[in-house]
């Protein structure tokens, strides 16, 4: 077998295990050798259903704000620029998972590792022997948002030729990764991934397979990246942006100062935005969505700067 499918999870609830057995089953049913690597324990009869299967103690992963990169929203004559719509950095975390299956794949006997995110699922088995193909030619095939090279990467599907992998891909550093994301633009982990493939070796770049044969995840609502705090220069506000992502009515409590509660009746598929005071009178804010906290951040003189420093809201 000269291909080794890398399935990378972290399945802190039911709803994920499911997915992922679904995505190792779309794999399996193409008689492709499965590594399995996760975060979380995996049920057991998922665990059996693979080739190698290994448990990470340690989700690495970190507030550092100077790791996140800013996303955004946009409406009519407004635009939110935030670093805050991802709550964490996970590329250690990822990394990890990266060294532990390249090491599998070199002392094992791999030619080339494609790796799938566990939330995905291999519909059309001749894109793995497609890709396998053309690293014959190439080091490495990733897929962006054009097609090309200064397109956005496409996380869910990559392939590599095992011989060509970096040596910051098959050793984990998190050194160099802390001191190479702080220097990306745009400061993405995807950023990271493309720029140490296209410095060691040769990458082919194509649009993502369609959905028939590829079927990419979702953003899971525990992901936390549907909403953000950002600040209002003109009126020195702090804001809370808020974004549905159930297929239900959702009642959301926001605690300014422990003390005033801002109540969010959010409907699905709309937006909101709340005013939540000034900012240099908020001292704490936390969020409930009724099931459990979400958020939960003193703000003291220093975060309170970061806030300000990391999101904006211009006019068009």
């Amino acid at each position: 077998m000269e291909n080794l499918v890398l399935i990378t999870a972290h399945c802190p609830t039911e709803e994920q295990e499911k997915i992922l057995d679904r995505c190792v089953d779309s794999v399996l049913s193409s008689n492709y050798h499965v590594a399995l690597i996760s975060h979380t324990h995996v049920p057991i009869h998922i665990q059996k259903k693979c080739n190698y299967y290994f448990y990470d103690f340690l989700n690495d992963v970190t507030d550092d704000v100077s790791l996140l990169g800013y996303q955004f929203f946009e409406c009519g004559n407004f635009k939110i620029l935030s670093r805050f719509f991802n709550k964490t950095f996970y590329g250690f975390a990822i990394y990890r998972m990266f060294s532990i299956a390249s090491q599998i794949a070199i002392n094992f006997g791999y030619k080339n590792v494609h790796h799938i995110e566990y939330d995905c699922e291999l519909m059309d088995k001749n894109l793995i022997l497609e890709n396998a193909n053309s690293l014959k030619t190439y080091d490495s095939i990733i897929y962006t948002d054009n097609g090309n090279e200064d397109g956005f990467l496409f996380g869910s599907l990559k392939s590599f030729k095992v011989e060509s992998l970096p040596d910051s891909f098959k050793n984990y550093n998190r050194e160099f990764m802390m001191d190479e994301m702080r220097k990306i633009k745009p400061r993405h982990l995807e950023s990271f991934t493309k720029k140490i493939f296209m410095d060691s070796g040769k990458v082919l770049f194509g649009l993502p397979p369609s959905e028939e044969r590829f079927k990419r995840g979702i953003n899971f609502y525990n992901r936390n990246v549907h909403y953000t705090l950002f600040y209002n220069s003109n009126d020195g506000t702090l804001n809370i942006y808020y974004k549905s992502e159930k297929s239900s009515e959702e009642e959301v409590f926001v605690i300014v100062n422990k003390t005033n509660i801002i109540n969010i009746n959010i409907k699905p598929n709309h937006w909101y935005i709340k005013k939540l005071g000034i900012f240099d009178e908020i001292n704490h804010v936390r969020i409930d969505n009724s099931d459990r906290v979400i958020y939960d951040k003193t703000f003291d003189l220093e975060n309170r700067e970061i806030i300000k420093e990391n999101t904006h809201i211009t006019l068009k």
